[in-house]
């Protein structure tokens, strides 16, 4: 099979990106944020209000917001996910609180940053749907939306009419809708790109940029050397999320899921008039590996049903081979869609914990990090990138505690017995999500 491009269809469907230099040579400033994806970003708007005579320089390895920030399926979680809650909630209420609470928060300030910053990013403020083709694999509709009533989120259990009605199709047969709390979808990369072009004058950005140590300085902070330069730095923040332990950080923590995604082009009018001119829909799956389906306001689809414990990412042949996995999950649910309707097919990392918590501290005097949500980095990304530039600002709230106070990433075995047990745990939950990819 001939390999194909990489091409986010979220990065090509978003306009043109403004382009920033290379940074180069000897710098000094009071702060540096390594990683211009969501949490990088955020932090700089937010030290950019809070020390607004400081120097902050923005740097990022490849383009400005075109990384995973730009690369997701736009998902706006501002309820804990299901799974999650129930972790907690089946052993007590309050276990959970400190993340729901923080859920909450991070899907409302998605939203109030789109309204502040006037970010055109498609953004649909109605929920999404856990939705299963076979029932038996969502036994627990009903039980996760009565804990997700219960902690102030909204919650509604559709049966397979409602749906075929809803979506156009035929295929889900039980689902659970999810909203409040900002809970809903968007434009992931003219999300990132949104808040890029927003950025205040005083945050120095540069790109092609890559920190490749962070040295002692004495005093805290850092001595980062990049690729053509070196950067002293008296406090930096570190958002590169999946590849924080490239510094040496939480290797024992947390690890990279290689997940791929398709992004068809816009449907023709027959084609759509097949699924009724329905309004636009996000789909996640109640089933780990199963499929994430989502209708765009353009008129596309986009289907994600690949993921897989890759730590040296996927070339072009192996992304050829999940554009076909892609084709078959679009033709179980549009028998009717031609073969050839996918445009842009794609990869990218999210970061995982064993227990599902984040990262969120102050690695070593003058350097932090927030990093590893668990497929939430809209909204986790957007809500911990604010609230780590407070904590190295010394800025203190009820949010920042609440971050600081949750548990902690769980240990993960050693690097040569971990990956056979992750590729194990992987293809059994590929078995298992078979009816729903």
């Amino acid at each position: 099979m001939a390999a194909i491009a990489d091409r986010s269809g979220w990065v090509e469907t978003a306009g043109s990106y403004r382009s920033f230099p290379r940074l180069s040579g000897s710098q000094r400033t009071d702060w540096l944020i390594i990683g211009a994806g969501l949490t990088g970003l955020t932090a700089a708007h937010r030290l950019a209000a809070l020390r607004p005579k400081d120097r902050i320089i923005l740097i990022d390895g490849k383009r400005i917001a075109q990384g995973a920030s730009g690369r997701n399926s736009g998902f706006v979680v501002g309820n804990t996910l299901p799974d999650e809650l129930s972790y907690g909630i089946g052993k007590s209420i309050a276990r959970s609180m400190p993340q729901i609470e923080l859920d909450q928060a991070a899907g409302e300030g998605v939203k109030q940053l789109i309204k502040d910053l006037g970010i055109a990013c498609d953004y649909h403020e109605d929920g999404y749907f856990y939705a299963a083709h076979e029932p038996r694999l969502f036994a627990d509709a009903e039980r996760y939306g009565r804990m997700i009533e219960e902690v102030g989120g909204k919650a509604k259990v559709y049966g397979a009419e409602e749906l075929a009605s809803r979506f156009g199709i035929d295929f889900y047969r039980k689902a659970l809708w999810i909203g409040g709390s900002g809970t809903g979808f968007l434009h992931s990369a003219k999300f990132s790109k949104g808040l890029t072009e927003a950025l205040p004058k005083q945050v120095e950005v540069f790109e092609n940029t890559k920190a490749v140590r962070l040295g002692a300085r004495a005093g805290g902070g850092a001595m980062v050397e990049l690729e053509n330069g070196s950067i002293d730095a008296a406090k930096v923040i570190v958002g590169l999320n999946a590849y924080l332990p490239r510094f040496g950080y939480k290797r024992d923590r947390i690890f990279p899921v290689v997940v791929s995604g398709s992004l068809t082009r816009p449907l023709t009018k027959e084609e759509d008039d097949r699924i009724g001119g329905v309004e636009p829909f996000a789909l996640l799956s109640p089933v780990k590996g199963g499929a994430t389906i989502r209708l765009t306001p353009d008129r596309r689809l986009l289907v994600r049903n690949k993921a897989e414990f890759r730590p040296e990412g996927v070339d072009g042949e192996r992304l050829a081979k999940h554009r076909e996995t892609h084709r078959e999950g679009l033709l179980r649910r549009f028998p009717w869609l031609p073969a050839d309707a996918v445009e842009f097919t794609w990869s990218g990392s999210i970061c995982i914990s064993r227990n599902g918590r984040f990262v969120f501290e102050e690695m070593q005097p003058g350097v932090f990090a927030a990093a590893c949500y668990n497929g939430t980095g809209v909204t986790r990304g957007t809500l911990l990138g604010k609230l780590i530039a407070e904590l190295a600002a010394g800025e203190r709230s009820k949010q920042v505690e609440l971050a600081l106070a949750m548990e902690k990433p769980a240990i993960i075995p050693p690097g040569t017995l971990f990956r056979p047990l992750a590729a194990l745990r992987f293809h059994f939950e590929h078995l298992k999500a078979r009816p729903e990819k």
